[in-house]
């Protein structure tokens, strides 16, 4: 990861630069990443990926709401 690009005196939160959500449109959203089994289906895969890029896309909220992120 490089360096920080700038300092927020208002947080005191170094900026990482900017980042743009995940988008993701498929899969249920939840809380939950379950196990694909020997036999995966394309249901259970997209759900899991749905998670993954919700929860990434609240820790990117966060990391922009306070100013590390833009």
């Amino acid at each position: 990861m490089p360096g920080p690009t700038g300092f927020n005196p208002s947080t005191f939160a170094w900026s990482y630069g900017t980042i743009v959500p995940v988008t993701n449109s498929n899969g249920t959203p939840g809380n939950t990443i379950v196990d694909v089994t020997a036999t995966p289906t394309q249901t259970t895969i997209n759900n899991n990926f749905r998670v993954l890029s919700d929860k990434l896309n609240a820790i990117i909220t966060v990391l922009q709401s306070n100013g590390t992120l833009t």
